[in-house]
């Protein structure tokens, strides 16, 4: 329901940009073994995707930006840590939404106006008509409402692109919780889009 929203909007969802696994290990050999290239290498080939998953999930790009740089600077202090380094991109991504997670929860974060989310965007501006844009800002706000763990499982598998499998293991959950998160994100998003004066409510 919600991919076929997507598509009657005439959105473009974000999928994550293939990697050589073997490329990325051989970094990471490089950078454990003390050459700085290698791990500037890294920052350089995964920054954007860590960056959009901090936005989609914070909805400010300062606080995205400084999301972006404290997971990386996390990733390289236990890099030693990494036990599949052909992953490395998928386990920074992870490192980068616990530490959004934890901007969420805190009770110190003020509310921000959401920006408009990166993930959704007209695909050709001039088809984009009246009822699309309408469409388009009801699907940003509706995510904008969603509690933190639902949206990101929605950004991990719809926007994404991630397997069940892989988007559990990004978030750090098992894949039935995951497919739980899910379905409860979809079952609160058709909700405010089908009545958009219904408000957040914290999942139990």
């Amino acid at each position: 329901m919600i991919a076929a929203l997507a598509r009657s909007a005439n959105l473009v969802l974000l999928a994550p940009a293939g990697r050589d696994a073997g490329d990325d290990a051989a970094l990471v050999a490089r950078a454990r073994e003390g050459d700085p290239s290698g791990f500037d290498e890294i920052v350089r080939r995964h920054h954007k995707r860590v960056y959009t998953l901090a936005c989609r999930m914070l909805h400010h790009p300062e606080e995205a930006e400084d999301v972006t740089q404290e997971a990386f600077l996390n990733a390289y202090q236990r890099l030693p840590q990494l036990r599949e380094a052909e992953s490395v991109g998928a386990w920074i991504c992870r490192i980068a939404s616990n530490l959004c997670l934890d901007r969420l929860r805190s009770p110190r974060r003020h509310t921000e106006v959401p920006m408009p989310a990166p993930e959704l965007a007209p695909a050709d501006p001039a088809t984009a008509d009246e009822g699309t844009a309408e469409t388009v800002e009801r699907i940003r706000a509706a995510m904008a409402e969603l509690p933190p763990k639902y949206r990101l499982a929605v950004v991990a598998y719809y926007l994404r692109g991630h397997t069940y499998e892989e988007a559990a293991r990004l978030i750090g959950v098992n894949v039935r919780t995951f497919k739980t998160h899910l379905y409860r994100a979809r079952q609160r998003l058709i909700a405010m889009l089908e009545d958009p004066t219904q408000t957040r409510e914290e999942p139990p």
